[in-house]
């Protein structure tokens, strides 16, 4: 007698042979990604940060100085400086003083075409990161007086200077004979007899000149100093874009600048600090919730001498004033 087999039930939790497909492997209402295609979805999404990045100069709610915006950029599309620089052909060391726009170390000439290279690379626009950095770094003097090179057909040849050698050496001697003619003149006149009577003296003109250098005298040796009015972060650079503080200063904290030495400030809110002369405010370095980049300390000087003149100047001043 045939015996019937019926196939026993399948317990939860368990998969049955039915749900395999031919190939063996399992049905399912998901497609897997491919790693390539995983990889291109990478990309575009750290391209879209990327661009943001550049767009706002900001990451994660803080401003970014260009430098810094190289960085971020960087990283946001997933690339390494070690093979940045190898497929550049810019060291390496260069390319991280570039971003923490540490500059003196990078020969004069070299750095406005690694700005552009590295700009080409992380797919930015080349131009508009060398006038932001520029702006931004105080060091950059050779691209702020780098002159256009002229094109062909626009260089003119250039004239000969014997015409105002010729000229001048005319004029020379013009001015020399009639020195001459005027000495002889002088010698030859007579002489007036000195008079015995007595002679007013005035002290007007003694008060004038004293006027005169009382104004002009240069404002040197001035306690100039940059005072944190509330936490807030500031940057000191010198002509040559050496960096003598660039950190978060503390309410109070007080830095003084070396004057006539052609020294910068940039700070991310110029309301957060004061110019300073001891206890007398010269001003705010910049206003209020304003970026201030680049800023000449020695620009300052004239307002704060202003401000330290002596009472009897400003009397002085104010007694020229009403008739």
């Amino acid at each position: 007698m045939a015996h019937i087999m019926t196939p026993e039930p399948v317990e939860d939790g368990q998969k049955s042979e039915a749900t395999v497909t031919e190939n063996g492997t399992d049905r399912s209402n998901v497609t897997p990604i491919s790693p390539r295609a995983a990889r291109e979805l990478e990309v575009r999404e750290g391209r879209v940060r990327a661009e943001e990045i550049f767009r706002t100069a900001e990451y994660e709610g803080e401003a970014l100085r260009m430098g810094q915006v190289l960085r971020r950029v960087r990283e946001a599309l997933g690339y390494q400086l070690t093979e940045i620089a190898k497929e550049t052909r810019i060291r390496e060391n260069f390319l991280m003083g570039i971003e923490r726009m540490e500059v003196q170390s990078i020969a004069p000439g070299y750095l406005k075409a690694y700005l552009l290279t590295y700009a080409r690379y992380l797919g930015l626009p080349e131009q508009e990161v060398v006038q932001r950095y520029t702006r931004e770094c105080g060091g950059l003097d050779e691209v702020k007086t780098a002159a256009p090179v002229p094109k062909i057909g626009q260089i003119q040849k250039q004239r000969t200077k014997w015409p105002l050698i010729v000229a001048g050496a005319a004029m020379l001697g013009a001015v020399i004979a009639a020195g001459v003619t005027a000495m002889v003149m002088m010698n030859n006149a007579p002489e007036e007899p000195l008079s015995e009577a007595p002679v007013a003296v005035s002290g007007a003109r003694d008060s004038l000149f004293d006027n005169v250098r009382t104004e002009t005298r240069p404002a040197v040796d001035l306690p100039l100093a940059i005072v944190a009015v509330r936490q807030g972060w500031l940057e000191v650079r010198g002509a040559d874009g050496t960096i003598f503080l660039s950190r978060t200063l503390a309410q109070g904290e007080t830095f003084f600048p070396r004057l006539n030495a052609g020294w910068t400030v940039s700070a991310r809110n110029g309301g957060d600090f004061e110019w300073r002369v001891g206890d007398m405010v010269v001003g705010t370095v910049g206003p209020e919730g304003a970026q201030v980049f680049s800023l000449a300390v020695d620009e300052q000087l004239p307002r704060a001498a202003e401000l330290l003149a002596p009472p009897e100047v400003a009397a002085t001043e104010s007694g020229k004033a009403t008739p």
